[in-house]
């Protein structure tokens, strides 16, 4: 598979974007998948890119079911520095905005449930969203209520004054459909947290084709303007959002772009942190890896 500049129109009308509404025809890239051809079309409106036609045409096949990244590859040093720098400052934002400390939660996505526990830990009740069976288990080992199933698929009319959907838009055709089908499931005064992948990341703009995208499973490619669309064309009105740092990518990119050098380095917790002058430059630019948004229900 690979990725390669495209600076091109299609000759179709347009493809509907997913997060505003508009037709474009743009293509950033061209994307080459067992023998199939998709773009990444860029939106000229709200800047969204995003894969067309999808490599991979249902959801099932965009599932994540793997364990070691959903558990920050087993390292105690990621996962406190993920507790102490992402999850306690989501967690005071999010009882400053509901005004209280204890709340129920629906965690979309909630993989192995290692975040879920910390966010049980400090008060919240709450219930896990996760169709991937080897993920969904070890979480329920953890003491979590889980449903495997996805968001569409939910029964009952179970409110919620926090909901969390951590790096899953991402994954779908239409974002806006689970947006739309959840802003029921949220209490008039909830909150609405969402974290995904920047794609206006300083390790983009230095591997461009050798980045991690997480093709083909990975199809919408958000930055600050377009999540904010997405959400305020949803019935969200946004009420804070920023940047945070990851590790993550950098090991496999580097090995893109420096196939022995990358061999050598590896893709371990200690070779991430290798890149940590880069990921603080992203930080300290306002180019970081993963962005964060809280969002309440308008009016």
């Amino acid at each position: 598979m690979s990725l390669q500049k495209a600076e091109e129109l299609l000759n179709e009308p347009g493809v509907t974007c997913p997060a505003c509404g508009n037709l474009t025809r743009s293509a950033a890239y061209r994307y080459l998948y067992r023998e199939n051809v998709s773009r990444l079309l860029l939106c000229s409106t709200c800047s969204l890119e995003f894969l067309r036609p999808l490599p991979l045409a249902e959801i099932t096949q965009r599932r994540m079911d793997s364990v070691d990244d959903a558990e920050l590859f087993h390292s105690q040093v990621l996962r406190t520095l993920h507790h102490r720098l992402i999850l306690q400052p989501e967690i005071r934002k999010v009882r400053k905005l509901l005004g209280k400390n204890d709340f129920s939660m629906l965690d979309i996505g909630c993989g192995t449930g290692w975040i879920s526990r910390i966010w049980a830990e400090s008060g919240a009740s709450v219930t896990g969203l996760e169709p991937s069976a080897p993920r969904a288990a070890i979480a329920r080992e953890r003491g979590l209520r889980v449903l495997s199933c996805y968001a569409e698929e939910m029964d009952g009319e179970e409110r919620f004054d926090l909901i969390v959907i951590r790096h899953v838009i991402e994954h779908l055709e239409d974002p806006g459909e689970i947006l739309r089908n959840l802003l029921p499931r949220l209490n008039p005064s909830g909150v609405l947290l969402v974290v995904v992948p920047n794609i206006d990341c300083i390790g983009r703009k230095l591997f461009d084709t050798d980045w991690t995208w997480v093709l083909p499973w990975h199809c919408n490619f958000f930055n600050l303007k377009s999540l904010r669309v997405l959400l305020e064309n949803r019935g969200f009105e946004v009420a804070s959002i920023y940047q945070t740092p990851s590790p993550l990518w950098y090991p496999e990119s580097f090995a893109r772009k420096f196939p022995r050098l990358g061999a050598f380095l590896g893709t371990t917790p200690l070779s991430m942190l290798l890149f940590a002058p880069v990921i603080a430059l992203g930080y300290l630019t306002g180019q970081s890896d993963n962005m964060t948004v809280f969002a309440q229900p308008k009016g």
